[in-house]
């Protein structure tokens, strides 16, 4: 009811309020059009006078005897006729008149005693006035503004035609007292002015001494008008000047129609309050007699309905509608309550599972649910009334009872992952949606279910699989790294020290090609087994992928404890492993250190360094352990440096070959010669070849290298040809690198081609202890597929590496070359002399051809050539030297051939 009384209330004052400003809005349309009415009465009264002096004006300018008194120059006459006009005049008086000839200003002048034409009506301003138009000045270098309204009529001969004068007339809008009488008689008020530029400059009453209001505007040519303390203002414009500056008339009237509405209403509201209250309380009074009754019974009626209760509608009474509400309202409970039996007969049948909860106690569970649980479906009394908490597991109650606290502030996750508790005791993985609801009139959870134990399962296998070796069960890499980190956050806050180990299985290669990659997967099994006993469950030992470990040794007591760890980890490994068939393998490892914080602290530098630590002391000897150092850093940094001055060199074509000659020393003569690539960079110098040549290797540069030494070498290898130099073949050395590319055989044929050598002429070398450690490479293949070219082959530095001697059978080798650690010394070692003598029967016996290389003392030569081995090469003959220069060094020990230099 205080509703109703209000609403009437407040729809009363807003229709007064409405009519209030209705009202005065009509008022104020009543006092623009006023404005506008005198506006327009100021201009058509100011246009009056301006005709009524234009007409005196043109009645002494068409004067006979003025025409007579110019054209005889008489200026007694022309005054007298202008003063006779001035006296004449009563209403509308000319405050200035007087005649200009062609050839003098101001020839005759009648204007008032007061008026002085310097001021208000200067020379150059008539010279500039067009004839027969009236024009406004304003001289605004006097003080007061002097402003003018002014006329020029011509005086023109009737015989001749030719012009005898001007005559000027007008009024001082500054001075002049007729013209503000004139219109405050016609407008009828008391406060009158003229307005120039903004500035009042003429008028009557009190507006002479008042200033203009800041939103008056007088150079408008719109009517304006202020409305101020029940004074209207009215800005009428009247005539522009001839700078376009408007001379406006103001017009003060005093005018009460805003005021007579503000009072009226203002006396009328108090009363219509009071009525309006009256007549509000007397309608909600009489309407809530009607409907009291009638809405109390629907009320009832509703709230039994909400308790499920069974009840009849209630019986129909005086208002139709409260009638139709009570079917409406029967109709939807009844609808609500099918859809709630067919809700529930969904959520039994649902795949999900269904729990409802309030207070920590269970009030709803599904089939599903209960299936999950372990419970025969349709056994749901078995849990309903049970604590909520007897459905999970024992190590989630505090996290539960958590989000049950949370739950009211609004804080609690609506979804996460939650351990059940299956009825024979072990967990079950719940994913579970929390949402509020209503529950029989009571607030409550509404619980979806879902069974991911399975996922969970994967999840936890995803997880091992993406942190832990498949192999050999150890932690890979990733794992390794957050192991790495954590030991080093360690080491910020308790200042210990962590030492990172990187071994390498030296010749693991051997095995899987020997044995099998099955063997090989043994033996990898083997050391993770022994290292993982070394080093105990507080290490780390992980598989950073091929025959490569990483060790982490936290808080080692110092270094000396470190060196007896690595050692003892290279004696387990060298210990003998026994395969499946009952054959022993026995291996070694390059281990490489580094220390945090000694070395830095952060995990990939680490890392970093302590590979480069393993591969220094794979490089220096095998089977032994390198402390990372500075200068490994600083060799890396060099590295990256020959890298970028390299592969700017190959793209410029700053390399060029050296030749070394290869001489049979039995008859004196060279028989070939080996292709060498040499560097000198602006930078960087004399960069050696052992330097530049494993760069290449490293980074892939070999590929572009070799290719153009191949080309370089055949097209120089022409050239001697070509010009008569007996030369039987040139060596060119070839990568592993390059023999894993796709397109080298292809690069091949096609150099062959280009050059147009003939392959049998072109020998490449392979490094033996590159060629068989490099996994990736097939030596058999790769060689067969050459050599099918009919190329030759020849396997340099012999003796040194650990390749099985079976390969001399197997590969289509041609030449072996002893490498130069057997010969610098074979003068003076008995053992490298009977390891030459052998390889060089040995190689006999398998019809190999064999180059000695190093030979620098006609001794060691002598020494060869009675081994039976005649081809040498060496600084006793020729340190490697400039095309130009061997092209002379070979015609000093061949000569050259004529007919061929003649062909060439």
């Amino acid at each position: 009811m205080a509703l109703f009384t209000v609403g009437l209330v407040g729809t009363g004052i807003a229709l007064f309020w409405v009519t209030y400003m209705g009202s005065l809005s009509i008022a104020e349309y009543e006092v623009a059009r006023s404005a506008k009415s005198k506006a327009t009465l100021a201009r058509l009264v100011f246009n009056q006078h301006l005709d009524q002096l234009e007409g005196r004006i043109r009645t002494v300018a068409s004067d006979p005897a003025l025409q007579n008194a110019l054209a005889e120059k008489d200026a007694a006459a022309a005054k007298a006729i202008l003063e006779q006009a001035s006296q004449s005049m009563t209403s509308a008086v000319l405050d200035l008149l007087l005649i200009d000839l062609p050839d003098e200003s101001g020839w005759v002048k009648s204007s008032l005693g007061l008026i002085d034409l310097t001021d208000q009506l200067p020379f150059n301003v008539r010279q500039a006035m067009p004839p027969d138009i009236w024009i406004t000045y304003a001289n605004h270098h006097t003080d007061p503004m002097e402003v003018t309204a002014a006329l020029s009529i011509l005086v023109i001969d009737p015989e001749t035609g030719q012009l005898l004068g001007r005559v000027f007339g007008g009024t001082s809008v500054t001075s002049s007292f007729s013209l503000p009488g004139v219109l405050a008689k016609n407008l009828q008020v008391d406060d009158i002015s003229f307005a120039h530029d903004h500035h009042i400059v003429a008028g009557i009453g009190e507006l002479m001494s008042e200033t203009l209001h800041h939103r008056a505007t007088t150079g408008s040519e719109n009517v304006q008008y202020l409305l101020e303390n029940d004074q209207l203002f009215v800005i009428a414009p009247l005539i522009a000047d001839l700078d376009g500056h408007m001379l406006s008339a103001i017009i003060k009237q005093p005018i009460d129609t805003l005021k007579n509405v503000k009072a009226t209403y203002s006396q009328l509201f108090l009363p219509f309050l009071v009525y309006t209250v009256l007549l509000a309380l007397c309608a909600a009074l009489l309407v809530n007699r009607i409907t009291s009754a009638g809405l109390g019974r629907l009320m009832r009626y509703a709230m039994n309905l909400r308790q499920d209760r069974l009840v009849s509608a209630p019986q129909a009474g005086l208002i139709s509608e409260f009638n139709k509400l009570s079917a409406m309202f029967q109709t939807a409970f009844e609808t609500v309550r099918n859809r709630d039996a067919q809700f529930k007969d969904m959520i039994d049948g649902s795949l999900h599972g269904v729990l409802v909860h309030s207070n920590r106690r269970v009030l709803y569970v599904n089939d599903a649910l209960l299936k999950m649980l372990g419970y025969e479906p349709g056994t749901s009394e078995q849990l309903v009334g049970t604590p909520l908490l007897t459905f999970y597991a024992p190590e989630e109650h505090d996290r539960l009872r958590s989000y049950l606290k949370m739950r009211g502030k609004g804080g609690a996750p609506r979804v996460y992952d939650v351990k059940g508790q299956h009825r024979d005791g072990h967990t079950v993985w719940f994913e579970q949606h929390v949402r509020l609801t209503e529950w029989r009139g009571e607030n409550a959870l509404y619980v979806t279910i879902t069974d991911i134990s399975e996922r969970k399962r994967q999840e936890e296998l995803a997880t091992k699989n993406a942190n832990f070796d498949i192999l050999t069960g150890l932690p890979n890499r990733r794992l390794l790294l957050d192991r790495l980190r954590q030991s080093l956050q360690r080491n910020r806050h308790d200042g210990v020290l962590t030492a990172l180990m990187i071994l390498d299985i030296d010749r693991f290669k051997m095995v899987n090609e020997t044995y099998g990659p099955k063997a090989g997967d043994q033996v990898i099994e083997s050391v993770a087994a022994r290292l993982t006993q070394t080093m105990g469950p507080d290490q780390t030992v992980a598989r950073m992928g091929g025959d490569e470990f990483a060790i982490i040794l936290s808080d080692p007591e110092d270094r000396w404890e470190i060196e007896r760890i690595a050692r003892e980890i290279l004696t387990d490994i060298s210990d003998p492993i026994e395969l499946e068939d009952g054959t022993r393998v026995v291996l070694s490892g390059s281990l490489g250190i580094t220390l945090a914080p000694n070395d830095g602290d952060d995990d990939e530098v680490l890392l970093l360094q302590a590979d480069t630590s393993m591969h220094q002391a794979k490089a220096e000897s095998g089977t032994s352990y390198r402390f990372f150092a500075t200068r490994m850093n600083e060799q890396t940094a060099r590295a990256g440096l020959v890298e970028a001055s390299l592969r700017r060199a190959i793209e410029n074509g700053e390399l060029h070959l050296n030749y070394q000659p290869i001489v049979d020393y039995a008859s004196n003569k060279v028989v070939g010669c080996e292709a060498l690539a040499r560097w000198t960079d602006d930078k960087l110098g004399v960069v050696p070849p052992t330097e530049f040549i494993q760069v290449a290797e490293e980074c892939g540069l070999i590929v572009p290298l070799g290719e153009w030494v191949l080309r370089e070498a055949c097209t120089f290898y022409q050239s001697c040809n070509r010009n008569g130099m007996k030369l039987e073949s040139i060596s060119v050395n070839i990568s592993p690198r390059q023999c894993r590319d796709e397109d080298f055989l292809t690069e091949l044929r096609d150099i062959l081609h280009d050059t147009a050598m003939d392959p049998t002429h072109l020998c490449l070398e392979i490094t033996e202890s590159v060629m068989f450690d490099d996994q990736r490479t097939n030596p058999v293949e790769i060689l067969t597929a050459i050599s099918s070219l009919g190329i030759r082959i020849s396997l340099d530095d012999f003796g040194t590496g650990y390749s099985s001697l079976s390969y001399l059978k197997r590969l289509p080798i041609d030449t072996l070359k002893v490498d130069r650690a057997f010969v610098m010394d074979l003068d003076q070692d008995q053992d490298d002399q009977a390891l030459v003598q052998a390889i060089v029967s040995m190689a006999r016996s398998l019809g190999i051809n064999v180059i000695c290389e190093g030979a620098e003392t006609l001794e060691q030569c002598d020494l060869i050539r009675s081994f039976g081995c005649s081809l040498i090469q060496g600084y006793h003959f020729a340190r490697p030297m400039a095309g130009v220069d061997f092209h002379g060094y070979l015609v000093n020990m061949n000569g050259t051939d004529q007919v061929s230099a003649e062909a060439g």
